[in-house]
């Protein structure tokens, strides 16, 4: 073997399971991962390794791949069922897919050749000790977050039962109630704030444009706050992604206009029902390519298209991880682009004339 990088010392915070049929390789690795600092343990086969595992804790396993009896093979397959914490790197004289292909299939962290350089061999064991650690606090982040995400799921839901107790009671409160539920599910996002404020001022100029009554622009201009309630469940992972999303996640997220639909329905309060509307609704295309139904024109509900006009233009203007924010002349050009296509155009056309009369908007 040739002479080592000097690693530091970690101390009795790794151990590791040394399995090697010949002796001189066993006590050689195990000489050279304790001269690191490692705890070393060693066996001459599959069964003593399934004994000690059985015993003992480790956190990283080196495994030759041929050994008499039962194959390394095999008993990476047990670790990575009955162990899933416990790294492996797999020890082979034979470079070839039939090694890897397995090794990849089981879970191993890598694989060494023989005869191996030391150096190669603390690499990937830190390497290796480094991916366990970063997939456990993955893993322990992930359940935070999905214990998080159904804390705030009921506290949304306890927040939309409120309102509807105050919509049918005309209270006060009721608009503040839904700026909290919606708060509450997109917390996620520092700009959701903001974002709320313009989405109902926009959908109320519009409402008001469009001809609704001075009651139905009320309600849409406060129920057009919870479009994106829905969003509650989304992992963080996938609803902060700054690259594009993949085809599974592009589902998950496109999941919350159902989602925000279902926790809004069966209400008795205008606001709710409106907002399940909206909520269902606002990401449809009039040229029927938009989701989840594909409706087309106007079929698509008023409220859902007035909001997905409100909503665009919005993302227009705002900055978003993936873009930069679009002046307002900008935005009413890619709107015009957009026209017939993806946004009413009577509506549009409206919405437009507005902002052309309003250039601070």
């Amino acid at each position: 073997m040739s002479s080592t990088i000097t690693f530091p010392r970690r101390g009795s915070d790794a151990h590791i399971l040394v399995v090697e049929d010949e002796e001189p390789i066993r006590r050689s690795l195990a000489r050279l991962l304790e001269r690191a600092g490692y705890v070393c343990a060693t066996a001459s086969n599959a069964a003593e390794a399934r004994q000690l595992l059985a015993d003992g804790s480790f956190d990283l396993m080196l495994c030759d791949v041929t050994m008499p009896g039962e194959s390394g093979f095999t008993l990476l397959a047990y670790v990575h069922d009955a162990h899933p914490d416990m790294a492996v790197i797999m020890v082979t004289a034979i470079d070839s897919p039939h090694t890897t292909e397995p090794a990849t299939r089981h879970g191993a962290y890598g694989y060494i050749l023989k005869p191996f350089d030391t150096n190669v061999i603390l690499i990937n064991v830190v390497g290796a000790l480094r991916q366990r650690a970063e997939r456990i606090a993955l893993r322990s982040h992930e359940s935070r977050s999905e214990t998080d995400i159904e804390s705030r799921v009921a506290e949304v839901c306890d927040l939309l039962d409120l309102l509807d107790e105050e919509d049918r009671a005309r209270s006060s409160t009721r608009e503040e109630t839904a700026r909290r539920a919606a708060l509450v599910a997109e917390w996620r996002d520092p700009e959701t704030a903001s974002h709320l404020h313009r989405i109902s001022a926009h959908s109320a100029r519009l409402a008001i444009l469009a001809g609704l009554a001075s009651d139905e622009v009320e309600t849409l201009r406060i129920a057009s706050q919870l479009h994106d309630v829905g969003k509650v469940d989304i992992p963080e992972a996938i609803l902060l992604k700054s690259r594009h999303l993949t085809e599974e996640e592009r589902m998950i997220m496109q999941g919350h206009t159902e989602t925000g639909f279902k926790m809004l329905e069966g209400a008795d309060s205008p606001l709710r029902r409106v907002g399940s509307i909206v909520a269902l609704s606002h990401h449809e295309r009039f040229d029927g390519n938009g989701y989840p139904h594909g409706l087309v024109g106007d079929a698509i509900p008023l409220e859902g298209r007035i909001v997905a006009i409100a909503d665009v233009y919005d993302a227009l203007r705002s900055k978003r991880p993936y873009k930069r924010a679009y002046s307002q002349t900008e935005s009413l050009e890619i709107l015009r682009h957009r026209r017939r296509a993806q946004l009413d155009p009577e509506l549009l056309d409206l919405f437009i004339g507005y902002l052309e009369t309003a250039p601070n908007a």
